[in-house]
């Protein structure tokens, strides 16, 4: 599927008589360079998959041979009962997109097989292939599928992991960018510019509040059939289905904002009182029904990558570079509130955290902060010498 960025897409299709017949899924998105052998694999394996339910068979999705890495990715994506159903529908497409790599790469190895250095020599090839993170989120993927292979009591899969909780591997450097307030502002002149008021309120909103993305534009995802039945009342799209982002039945009459957070599951609520944030009230628009965020051009709520291309547009306009994404408008607003001298335990409140450890990765403002303490210092050092 070509962009009209010129961007090209690859998909599987499933046949269309095969999908009127209730076959699913109907497209699966692949991740590579066409053409490869690993997706000409991988296309096979889904068109073998729907000819055998096609003849009235349900498909074996875990034809891998018993005791190899791969057969405990297939069982970590395809049982039942895996915590992997458990995820919402990014985490289990991150998960997915990381086995893929850990198949590639090791899938015909027998757990009894591997030791610590055959991980850290496909961490260091993963490293090479995918960047630092993408290596490190095959080992973080690797580790929550063995330790899926201890649920089932596989005695191999208990002793990798224990290999793998002894071997080390370096993390990814915390990210120190972020937007400042100027900038903030350059963008949401640049979104308006564009016809896009809603962009300048989606930032807005994660600058001004500490909102993720998510929970102030939301997300589309494909139920099951079963979850569908428990769903009422809800934004629909054909199969897909809109949750998680901000309405107007989040913002009281007393322009008082509560919203439950999807990083939590909506165990943690952000309260924020709008009436303090004059910047956020300049871009909220008159009060309606519904989603606050929607795509000027479709009518509905933003679907993320949508968002993600027509918000690096504007930003580039605006004259933002590449390495500060959107992202970092939350960190943003923790290292601003710092910066203003707020409390840490008042900021961590209000970014809904849990613990301080994770406010302070997202506080970006070292060097406002370190002169202010070397300015006590020099107050205090003052105030000793005229004693």
């Amino acid at each position: 599927m070509k962009r009209h960025n010129g961007r090209v897409d690859l998909y599987w299709v499933a046949d269309e008589k095969v999908v009127a017949k209730g076959y699913l899924p109907k497209t699966v998105r692949l991740f590579g360079v066409w053409p490869s052998s690993e997706l000409a694999s991988r296309c096979a394996i889904l068109q073998a998959e729907m000819l055998e339910w096609a003849s009235g068979r349900e498909p074996s999705r875990n034809s891998a041979p018993m005791g190899t890495l791969e057969q405990i990715c297939r069982a970590f994506e395809t049982d039942v009962d895996s915590p992997f159903h458990d995820k919402r529908q990014d985490t289990r497409t991150f998960y997915s997109r990381y086995i893929r790599s850990i198949v590639d790469k090791a899938g015909a190895y027998y757990l009894s097989e591997i030791v610590g250095r055959d991980v850290r020599r496909w961490h260091k090839e993963w490293v090479a292939e995918l960047g630092v993170r993408g290596g490190y989120a095959c080992i973080q993927t690797l580790r929550r599928v063995v330790n899926y292979g201890c649920e089932l009591r596989n005695p191999k899969a208990i002793e990798l992991a224990a290999v793998l909780e002894k071997t080390e591997f370096p993390m990814p450097k915390a990210r120190k960018r972020r937007p400042t307030y100027d900038q903030i502002v350059s963008l949401r002149l640049a979104a308006h510019e564009a016809g896009r008021p809603s962009i300048a309120l989606a930032v807005t909103l994660q600058f001004e509040l500490g909102l993720r993305q998510k929970d102030v534009i939301g997300e589309w995802t494909r139920p099951t059939e079963a979850d569908r039945a428990r769903i009422t009342g809800a934004i629909t799209d054909g199969a897909w289905v809109w949750s998680w982002g901000l309405t107007w039945n989040h913002i009281d009459a007393g322009m008082v904002l509560s919203k439950p957070t999807s990083k939590s599951n909506g165990n943690e609520t952000a309260e924020h009182d709008l009436k303090h944030y004059p910047d956020l009230l300049a871009e909220l628009p008159a009060r309606g029904v519904g989603p606050v965020l929607i795509d000027e051009r479709s009518n509905l709520p933003w679907r993320r990558s949508h968002f993600s291309r027509t918000f690096r547009k504007i930003a580039r306009a605006a004259g933002w570079p590449d390495e500060v994404w959107n992202m970092d408008s939350r960190a943003g607003a923790v290292s601003e509130s710092f910066e203003a001298g707020a409390q840490a335990t008042d900021i961590m409140k209000a970014a809904t955290h849990t613990q301080m450890s994770t406010t302070m990765l997202y506080n970006r403002g070292s060097v406002v902060q370190s002169s202010r303490v070397a300015a006590l210092w020099a107050a205090r050092r003052k105030s000793t010498e005229r004693s």
